[in-house]
């Protein structure tokens, strides 16, 4: 297989799909997490009423404002606590999240990297700067930034390891070693998360490596082999390892339905 799995594709889609709705749920502030966002909207106008000048009320209004879609207004008011407060150290941070919805990744990495230069322990800043470079075609460096979020973070979810395996099989067949490697870092943490499971294991019969697959496999309960996709996984583990006189033209072809179903895992990420 050549260099050409670069999914350029899934670069593109990745950025609009799962990753906003992964990133931005993430990080929505919890005080500002009540379904009503026009009362909240509503609220913070009659405070701004009284407090014009208050940059703080502004950026939070501007959050809530790009939450319900309304983008005009949240750059509008983002801008007005620039003026107001260039130097509020959460504003990039905020302009950056609305950058990345409305599709500018250019300005979004720009503003995370000025805004992580002064907080380089913020994990959530780390997973957009990831998105803003998956936007751009980097998924190398997309790459790096999931793993510096991991290291900074409490309790890094399954979804984070997930989002740098993928980046990961992005950049290209080269890094495929590495994206197994993070699929057992993220398995040392959860064990018996299915995805990690799922990817460990296409990644190895992708790359030839029927035993490897095997183990993954085996550390399932035999309720979830039984399912068809696990089933279609042991198949071809039994394919790739047939040591048989004449083997070797079905395992061309096993190979070659182990790499398509390599890149349907990429696809049904970015439905």
């Amino acid at each position: 297989m050549k260099s050409s799995w670069c999914f350029e594709l899934f670069c593109l889609r990745v950025t609009r799909s799962v990753c906003v709705l992964f990133v931005m749920a993430a990080l929505a502030p919890p005080a500002w997490g009540h379904p009503d966002l026009l009362a909240q909207i509503e609220y913070l106008s009659g405070q701004l009423r009284q407090q014009p000048a208050d940059a703080e009320l502004l950026i939070k209004r501007g959050d809530l404002y790009r939450r319900h879609a309304d983008y005009r207004a949240a750059a509008q008011d983002f801008a007005a606590a620039r003026a107001i407060q260039p130097d509020h150290p959460l504003l990039d941070f905020y302009r950056s999240r609305l950058s990345l919805e409305t599709g500018d990744a250019t300005a979004a990495e720009s503003l995370l990297q000025s805004y992580l230069a002064a907080h380089p322990e913020h994990a959530g800043a780390w997973v957009l700067l990831g998105q803003a470079r998956l936007g751009l075609g980097h998924p190398e460096a997309a790459a790096a930034d999931y793993a510096r979020a991991i290291n900074r973070s409490a309790k890094p979810s399954p979804s984070l390891y997930r989002l740098q395996v993928l980046a990961l099989l992005a950049a290209g067949e080269a890094h495929w070693q590495a994206a197994r490697e993070v699929v057992d870092a993220g398995l040392e943490r959860f064990p018996q998360e299915m995805s990690l499971l799922g990817l460990g294991t296409d990644i190895a019969l992708a790359a030839d490596m029927p035993d490897i697959a095997a183990a993954y496999i085996e550390t399932l309960p035999q309720a979830m082999v039984r399912l068809e996709r696990w089933q279609s996984r042991l198949e071809l583990r039994r394919c790739l390892g047939a040591k048989t006189r004449g083997a070797e033209v079905a395992n061309s072809r096993c190979l070659e339905a182990a790499n398509k179903a390599l890149k349907e895992q990429l696809a049904e990420f970015t439905r």
